[in-house]
């Protein structure tokens, strides 16, 4: 074997060597891997069961003034049988296949949720009469269909762990606005009502007529009774540290929503990569508008509802609160406190722009979806304070900082004139006296000139001309010195 023959088995060698130790570091990296998504899979299944968890023993809570008021089974009664048996297929992590069994046209995401409803109803343990007599007075109008709290928790959390199936938008409501895990309870105690059930039993239950009425916004008032609703906590009237308290909330929930992941924000970043069939300006335009309002006036808007709102007294109701609201709107040109129930709007409407238009054609996006992606980023990054000192964030540190330094420039500048101002004036009165003297040399000037232009004289012009222009010159440089 010579000597190239060794080389080259060496570095074959080395090469086998090299690549036995990329695959153990491959399999380490793969190992850990798993383990991490272990790790992580425990995690979401712990916040799953603890989600749960408080959903039973709220279930368990309605439970038992009903068992010992009635005999017979009750709609609240059904509700928690219908939530036991959700609870058991998010345990079990199984995936529910649904169909749709309404003539009505509702908007997507209450047909889905109306389905899976039916879907419980029909496959709960309850008694079947009274069950099929639901299922019927359902199916003929879905706006009857009404739900406890805790079978609106276990719904919200069905479609956050994406175990729904309908179509291929069914996806999407795993981070729609109403069934988000920090906005279930606003929505469902902003929106709750008392129900009687054969004149047995009272239930707290949040109704498709509600949520219906929220989405179309078929009364002008029905936004405002719901702000008032939210804003008072459901009392009859709202005093002024409530209001305060409330907004505070308000702008903090707001402010997370529009900083992480949301459904449009999603979808916007998803066409520029995917699908035209996904875009839509005019949905995108409004988002950013409402985006834009929340963060660039939420703390001009505070200090200007809280003067008009509690101008006259401590506390006020609905009546007064609708009267006030559209004036604080129309004055400030904005509708912040509207934005909670505007975008609930907007996303269902984007849902059913979804499904009517389809998402499964992949084309390439040739219009400006890139434009609202990048100025959402920047949005996100713009805080609602706005540089008040009831933020310490490193945008408000920043922009106080200017805010400081510009008030600083300005005094030095306010300064400066007032030492300019008595300097100013000395300037004046030379330059006054400057005219004066210049206008006396003028009138001289004409008058000997005018003597030497007289017959008699015109021959001796020549030798005094010459000389007098130059004394009249030394004596306004002279008369300038002095002054």
């Amino acid at each position: 074997m010579n000597h190239i023959q060794q080389d080259f088995i060496q570095k074959i060698m080395k090469q086998q060597q090299q690549e036995k130790h990329q695959q153990v570091k491959q399999e380490e990296n793969g190992q850990k891997q798993n383990i991490q998504v272990q790790y992580f899979s425990q995690f979401v299944q712990y916040l799953q069961k603890q989600q749960l968890l408080s959903i039973i023993q709220k279930c368990q809570q309605q439970q038992q003034p009903i068992q010992q008021a009635t005999k017979f089974p009750s709609l609240i009664e059904v509700q928690n049988q219908v939530t036991s048996y959700f609870q058991q297929i998010i345990l079990q992590k199984q995936i529910i296949n649904i169909n749709n069994v309404f003539d009505q046209q509702l908007p997507y995401f209450l047909q889905i949720m109306g389905n899976l409803i039916i879907y419980g109803l029909e496959n709960c343990s309850g008694e079947k009469e009274i069950v099929q007599e639901i299922i019927a007075q359902y199916k003929s109008n879905p706006l009857k269909i009404t739900m406890s709290c805790s079978l609106f928790q276990t719904i919200g959390l069905l479609f956050r762990s994406q175990l729904v199936y309908y179509d291929q938008c069914t996806k999407y409501l795993s981070n729609f606005l109403l069934f988000r895990d920090e906005f279930c309870d606003i929505f469902f105690n902003t929106l709750y009502s008392y129900q009687m059930t054969h004149g047995q039993t009272f239930s707290q239950q949040i109704g498709f007529t509600q949520i219906h009425q929220m989405i179309q916004k078929t009364q002008e008032d029905v936004w405002t009774a719901f702000i008032f609703k939210m804003m008072s906590q459901q009392q009859q009237k709202m005093t002024k540290d409530m209001f305060l308290l409330q907004f505070n909330q308000y702008t903090v929930l707001m402010n997370n929503f529009f900083t992480k992941s949301n459904l449009i924000m999603d979808l916007v970043a998803q066409s520029v990569k995917q699908t035209s069939k996904l875009h839509n300006d005019q949905i995108f335009q409004e988002y950013l508008l409402i985006m834009g309002s929340f963060k660039a006036t939420t703390q001009d808007f505070l200090k200007k509802a809280t003067q008009v709102f509690f101008e006259e007294s401590n506390d006020l109701d609905l009546l007064q609160f609708s009267s006030n609201i559209i004036k604080i709107h129309k004055q400030m040109n904005c509708q912040i406190l509207f934005i909670l129930p505007m975008l609930f709007q907007l996303e269902s409407q984007y849902l059913d722009h979804l499904v009517q238009n389809g998402i499964q054609d992949q084309q390439p996006v040739k219009n400006s979806s890139n434009y609202y992606l990048k100025m959402i980023e920047k949005l996100k990054n713009k805080c609602v304070y706005n540089g008040e000192e009831e933020c310490d964030c490193k945008k408000c540190q920043c922009i106080r900082r200017n805010r400081n330094s510009a008030k600083e420039s300005q005094k030095k500048k306010r300064e400066a004139l007032e030492k300019i101002g008595p300097l100013q004036d000395e300037y004046d009165k030379i330059k006054k006296k400057v005219q004066s003297l210049e206008k006396e040399n003028q009138v001289i000037t004409k008058l000997l000139l005018d003597v030497f232009r007289h017959p008699s004289l015109e021959k001796l012009a020549s030798q005094f001309i010459e000389p007098l222009t130059k004394i009249i010159a030394d004596q306004e440089f002279y008369n300038i010195d002095e002054c």
